[in-house]
């Protein structure tokens, strides 16, 4: 079918409502990068093929990430008119127990972790699984809620990963898809840009700048064309949720972006994706070609005079594309390096037009903030930082995974609640957020909270929203080493004090490491890292020396361990 006005979208809506409640079992079962890498593929097909085989009739759904990276593979098992039931750490070998279960449409009591009774989504409203009155076998399996993983959670970003198929358009529409382009082309474009500046959205691919006034400065650029670029790229160690968001919901970013091109006045928009990144591109691409034959995009966008179009653009993702200049290079077919500023990209950007560039995530919180208006939005978070986060939640933790909490929430709160605590029950020795241009800071900082301008007061910073966690057993010397020899391949060679300067700090912390080293290493070190970070022409050189100073700061003692002289 083809959407040709607004009002089209409500028969799509009520299609997308029959995929997500058919009148058989409905059978989630996530296959996000990380799922697959602990067999969520494996599940699928063996469950799919027992089913077929038995004549069973179900639907197999290959979702997004839920989220609960710490128990994949997850199956979710939706019954009509029943809550729907969440099992985790499934192996082939359980897949026989659960197709006799299907088959009898009944539960596995012992192997059933949380179930969904209902959901108020932020976007479509009260969603009700079950009926009024339900199984009792149901009333001993905790409510998704309850859950310690979920306690501190709100999903705005992410209220559809795990919950829909990303490759079916139709599903994405069912849970309100859409909705706000449809309110958005109402709307006059700079009443639209005005919501943006007042819901306090700031990028959220690690600057943190005020998204609604870089749009502001695109828009007033001169010259009528303009383009918009999705930087789809995570270089750094650590961090992987744009990748699993995008193959989890790729048409919240795809809408995000057509709202944009009209409030800014572009009609292409350049979606740059590491090609290393599969199932990404896979299913965004899926998703592009979907919007376009459904009347999403192309030319006359529902009925109307706006004509948009996305390019996707595979790349190498080298860490230093994450600098805006640097990508721009990349997508003009040039090496990727940084250029000096200004003129910034939204005066003078992709083929010298004006650009206006931000990453998944932030793209993602367009369609909420149209559908509920900027009070709405910044009515979430602290007084400087508004909405959600999304995060990675790795390394030493109980319960690591794919998180979106409120900004202002405390470290603790994250660690220890949401985490489960650090794994093994072993002490918190560091934590490091935002990737490895972010300080490592000590077990005595939880008090802190998720917020751009706190967390760069402290020593760190947000970026796009890694975090690693670390325990006692932890050598900081050693990472204070991983993470400089990174910087080192990863530099673009371009300017003198990141090229020649990181390579020496990294060949300082070789000798340390291997026993040569002196006190006077530590005092070479600290005093290369200020001239390199104030020197550098780009954000990789400027803060690469990070992990060495925080580190030197924090716990000196690991230093002096490696030191004799």
């Amino acid at each position: 079918m083809k959407l040709k006005k607004i009002d089209d979208l409500a028969q799509a809506q009520e299609q997308g409502r029959r995929y997500l409640f058919p009148e058989t079992p409905r059978i989630n079962i996530g296959t996000s990068s990380c799922c697959i890498a602990k067999g969520a593929l494996n599940v699928l097909n063996t469950l799919s093929y027992g089913l077929k085989s038995r004549g069973i009739a179900a639907e197999v759904v290959a979702t997004g990430c839920t989220g609960f990276c710490f128990m994949e593979p997850t199956v979710e098992v939706q019954y009509p008119g029943k809550p729907k039931v969440l099992y985790g750490s499934i192996t082939e070998s359980d897949i026989p127990l659960l197709i006799d279960a299907i088959a009898q449409r009944d539960l596995i009591p012992d192997r059933a972790i949380l179930r969904t009774d209902k959901e108020e989504h932020i976007i479509c409203g009260h969603i009700a699984y079950a009926d009024t009155t339900f199984d009792a076998a149901y009333a001993h399996i905790p409510e998704l809620s309850e859950h310690e993983f979920l306690k501190n959670q709100q999903k705005v970003i992410l209220r559809n990963a795990g919950n829909i198929d990303p490759e079916n358009i139709y599903e994405y529409i069912g849970r309100g898809g859409y909705q706000a382009l449809c309110k958005a082309l109402s709307m006059n474009p700079d009443v639209i840009i005005q919501e943006i500046i007042a819901s306090g959205l700031r990028g959220r691919g690690g600057g943190g700048f005020p998204t609604g006034l870089k749009w502001k400065s695109c828009k007033e650029a001169a010259g009528k064309e303009k383009y918009l670029i999705c930087n789809v790229s995570e270089g750094e160690p650590g961090i992987g949720m744009h990748r699993s968001f995008l193959e989890s919901d790729p048409h919240a970013v795809l809408e995000g972006l057509i709202i944009g091109g009209y409030a800014i006045g572009a009609q292409t928009a350049y979606v740059y994706i590491r090609d290393n990144y599969r199932t990404a591109l896979k299913r965004f691409t899926k998703a592009v070609q979907d919007a376009f034959e459904l009347g999403l995009l192309g030319n006359k966008i529902l009925g109307t005079s706006f004509n948009f179009n996305v390019k996707i653009k595979e790349g190498g993702g080298r860490f230093v594309c994450g600098e805006e200049t640097a990508l721009i290079a990349c997508i003009e077919g040039r090496i990727g390096e940084p250029r000096q500023r200004p003129p910034f990209p939204t005066v003078q950007g992709l083929f010298n037009k004006p650009t206006c560039i931000n990453n998944v995530e932030t793209w993602a919180n367009i369609p909420v903030i149209i559908m509920k208006g900027s009070s709405w939005y910044s009515s979430i978070g602290n007084t400087g930082s508004k909405g959600t986060k999304v995060i990675s939640l790795a390394g030493n933790i109980a319960r690591p995974g794919m998180i979106e909490v409120p900004m202002g929430t405390p470290l603790h709160d994250i660690i220890y609640t949401i985490g489960g605590g650090i794994a093994e029950g072993k002490q918190l020795k560091a934590v490091q957020t935002g990737g490895p241009s972010g300080g490592v800071l000590p077990s005595n900082i939880t008090n802190i909270c998720i917020d751009y301008d706190v967390l760069k007061n402290a020593g760190s910073m947000l970026g796009s929203g890694g975090m690693v966690i670390m325990d006692e057993d932890t050598d900081m010397v050693k990472i204070a080493h991983y993470f400089t020899e990174f910087f080192a391949q990863e530099s673009c060679g371009k300017c003198v004090p990141c090229r020649e300067g990181i390579v020496r700090m990294c060949k300082l912390l070789d000798e340390i490491i291997a026993g040569y080293g002196s006190k006077n290493h530590l005092d070479a070190l600290q005093n290369m890292a200020f001239p390199i970070m104030a020197a550098s022409a780009c954000a990789l050189g400027k803060t690469a020396p990070v992990p060495v100073i925080s580190t030197l700061k924090h716990f000196r003692k690991d230093y002096l361990k490696y030191i004799t002289t």
